[in-house]
């Protein structure tokens, strides 16, 4: 603040001019409701030969891969920092600029896991006690190219529309927990108490950070003032859209109490998507003519 207040002092009013300039934001961003849709290649627990080693009471049910195991869970709007640079050349009302800017959102809002597979959801009311999860802190980092058009009103306020493309790097802090029934006797995936005591109390467990790199554009309105011939001060809101979110295969940090495989040759890992990516923002601006 001390140095703004020592350039606002240097500097003389007058209207902006041609040139390039360098423009910083710091401000609050807005994240939506956030779906995270997931999907794993686990088999059924009777399948899992690290809790039924012998085939117990599979009948046919293991002799094909099932299909694939789905979920999703839904967390709350969340609100977070947005910064940004840019450096751009105006020639008189057009601007145009390549952009920087990150984000963050703290969620930590884990909701009831909604089951989205008919094998599953047959356990929900007998061997599943808890199941939730969702997302904790989201962060991008956008890179972006801008074109803006000022509205100028014969004073030091101008108001401007534009919108920008480009790319962006998104992770998002993932966390999903499935835990049994700790009552053998309410469990009903096994006859035999032997291994429904086995089964029971068990967790799976999924722990990650997820990433993923997306495509995008952007809205933007704002409204600037001008202070001197190379200082504005202004207000800046945007809209970003990016392309939906698919994270690549992780294994769960634990299946049932044990690693991420069932003994059948291969390993379980799931994906994660979620089509909401974009956000709101407001910021304030420092734009610097050179």
């Amino acid at each position: 603040m001390a140095v703004v207040a020592a350039t606002l002092l240097a500097v003389g009013h007058g209207s902006a001019q041609n040139g390039v300039y360098v423009e910083t934001a710091f401000g609050t961003g807005l994240a939506p409701n956030m779906v995270l849709d997931g999907v794993d290649n686990d088999w059924g627990t009777r399948c899992d030969r690290l809790i039924n080693p012998a085939g117990l009471e599979t009948g046919t049910d293991c002799d094909t891969p099932p299909p694939p195991t789905a979920w999703s869970n839904e967390s709350g709007g969340a609100l977070g920092v947005m910064t940004g640079l840019a450096v751009g050349y105006r020639w008189g009302r057009l601007r145009v600029e390549a952009e920087y800017h990150f984000r963050s959102a703290a969620y930590h809002d884990y909701a009831p896991t909604v089951i989205g597979d008919i094998i599953t959801q047959g356990k929900a009311d007998q061997e599943l006690e808890i199941a939730i999860g969702g997302a904790g802190d989201v962060v991008a980092h956008n890179v972006l190219a801008n074109v803006l058009y000022d509205f100028h009103t014969g004073s030091r306020i101008v108001p401007y529309l534009g919108a920008g493309v480009g790319g962006g790097r998104m992770s998002v802090d993932y966390f999903s927990l499935w835990k049994r029934n700790a009552d053998p006797s309410r469990i009903a995936t096994f006859e035999d108490p032997l291994l429904r005591a086995k089964l029971a109390g068990t967790t799976t467990l999924g722990t990650a950070v997820l990433r993923d790199a997306m495509p995008g554009v952007q809205g933007i309105a704002g409204l600037d003032y001008s202070v001197g011939d190379r200082l504005t001060v202004g207000l800046k809101m945007r809209r970003t859209v990016f392309q939906g979110f698919k994270s690549d295969e992780r294994e769960w940090d634990q299946l049932r109490s044990h690693d991420s495989t069932v003994g059948r040759g291969s390993r379980i890992v799931y994906v994660v998507e979620t089509p909401d990516t974009g956000a709101y923002g407001v910021t304030l601006n420092l734009r610097y003519r050179f």
